[in-house]
């Protein structure tokens, strides 16, 4: 695990106010479940919350980065702090992994800072690793905190939230997310089409590549010449069958809320004609009936829960090809 320094992000301060309020008045929770997008820094999040609580000497609530505790963590070696995250090439943390938990809570702290445990995804355990889990919050250990990460909080069995306290961070207001972008690259252009392209997730936009800009454009126009029937379906699959899928599905949830909202706002409107893939938009809007927008929305919503599964990537982006043609006006007798 690569530790790194933890970055300020102005629109965790509502939240990162609440954990300090808890921490003051001593109603800090032994389980944390902390819920954000991708894209809004939660990761970094979690770990300032983390150091906060290894530090033998915080400075106001904030790691003060000078005492043992700290230098080692940021040397990846705090024998008081444990990270369980997806292993390389798994979908699922397994109940292995979370058993080293219930042996590490036993250990004895080497410093004089809270043991903390940091789990993420949560809700990409198995079913066996989230009973082992549950026995853990079931029996909290003194001074031990554990942190749990998720990005959907809908996928976290209940038992599990009912033994945390749960604390979410917002996605920023566009303005803001907008001018912490500038403020972090100032020679970037096109800051609001990528914020756009982003979901509004403002990391998510500074990592943006010119090959995944490229790539997004030929993605919507092949995804147009399936729905012309200028392609076959199974011919634009397999081009993309290699592709993260969950990319390729917010791409196109991301269209269709644009076109949906177009038809209400005349700012929304001005994003089909303006920005990245404006010609694909304008075509989609053409080819899609108003009527069949929102089904369609939520059809490819629906296709998330098949993401992190087993199902075959080529039928998986099959299907989503299969729903726009169902929904295309050239598909209508």
């Amino acid at each position: 695990m690569k530790t790194s320094t933890n970055p300020e992000y102005p629109w965790h301060e509502t939240s990162w106010d609440k954990f300090t309020t808890a921490r003051s008045q001593d109603h800090l929770p032994h389980a944390l479940l902390l819920v954000g997008a991708d894209g809004t820094g939660k990761l970094d999040f979690a770990k300032k919350i983390a150091t906060s609580l290894l530090c033998t000497a915080p400075v106001n609530n904030k790691a003060c980065q000078n005492c043992q505790s700290c230098k080692t963590y940021h040397a990846n070696a705090n024998p008081d702090f444990m990270q369980i995250e997806l292993l390389e090439d798994k979908q699922q943390i397994s109940v292995d992994q979370i058993r080293q938990l219930s042996e590490f809570i036993n250990y004895t702290r080497s410093f004089q800072g809270y043991r903390v445990i940091m789990i993420n995804p949560i809700e990409r355990m198995n079913q066996n690793a989230a009973n082992s889990l549950l026995k853990s919050l079931e029996e909290p250990a003194d001074n031990t905190v554990i942190i749990l990460v998720a990005t959907n909080l809908g996928k976290i069995l209940p038992t599990i939230k009912s033994r945390c306290q749960l604390l979410t961070l917002t996605t920023p207001e566009k303005n803001q997310a907008l001018s912490w972008l500038k403020s972090q690259s100032p020679e970037l252009t096109q800051a609001e089409e990528l914020l756009d392209m982003a979901n509004g997730q403002p990391l998510t936009a500074l990592a943006i590549s010119d090959e995944e800009i490229q790539s997004k454009e030929e993605f919507g126009n092949q995804l147009l010449a399936s729905c012309l029937k200028q392609k076959p379906i199974t011919e634009v699959a397999k081009n993309w069958e290699k592709f993260d899928p969950q990319t390729l599905l917010n791409w196109q949830i991301r269209w269709l809320q644009t076109l949906i909202k177009s038809r209400v706002t005349s700012t929304q409107k001005s994003e089909i004609n303006q920005g990245y893939n404006s010609e694909i938009l304008s075509k989609l809007e053409r080819i899609i009936p108003d009527q069949k927008q929102w089904d369609l929305y939520q059809q490819l919503i629906a296709q998330k829960q098949y993401i992190h599964t087993s199902v075959n990537s080529l039928i998986f982006v099959e299907n989503m090809l299969l729903l726009w043609l169902q929904a295309s006006s050239t598909n209508e007798s």
